[in-house]
């Protein structure tokens, strides 16, 4: 009796875990900065803590990467790395957003940044406060086509 509860127990988290992975598997397909409703969710669920009131969904996300966190990525980039990392982390979801800075935009910035709601800077040693912060906004507006 218990090897069987013991068994239904690990297939339910195995099923669980499997649907997590093929939700991932659907982030980052294209560099649209427009999230899909799959992207929209997983940002919302990582950036919990982090975002407050702000809902991901149908937001234009920018992606920027690197030490100095002033390198133009993409959000295939951004999931093509989450994707291919380290897959013995114990939670890869939180080890991705803690090294990752959310920037909400204000409605000003997205006015100046060329209509984004906010930007996500990877593993950069530099916070984005003031002026640097100023120079990524500014920085999106001048990527336009």
């Amino acid at each position: 009796m218990i090897k069987t509860l013991i068994l239904s127990l690990m297939l339910f988290q195995a099923s669980i875990l499997f649907g997590q992975i093929s939700e991932v598997q659907k982030c980052g397909l294209d560099d649209d900065p427009n999230l899909n409703d799959t992207e929209a969710k997983y940002f919302n669920e990582v950036f919990k803590d982090k975002r407050g009131d702000f809902d991901f969904s149908e937001k234009r996300i920018a992606f920027y990467r690197g030490s100095a966190g002033t390198t133009l990525s993409s959000k295939s980039n951004y999931f093509y790395r989450f994707k291919n990392g380290n897959s013995e982390r114990e939670d890869v979801h939180a080890w991705q957003a803690g090294g990752t800075q959310l920037l909400i935009l204000t409605n000003e910035e997205k006015e100046l940044s060329g209509g984004y709601d906010a930007i996500l800077v990877s593993w950069s040693k530099i916070r984005k406060e003031g002026k640097s912060r100023n120079r990524l906004v500014k920085k999106l507006k001048n990527m336009l086509p």
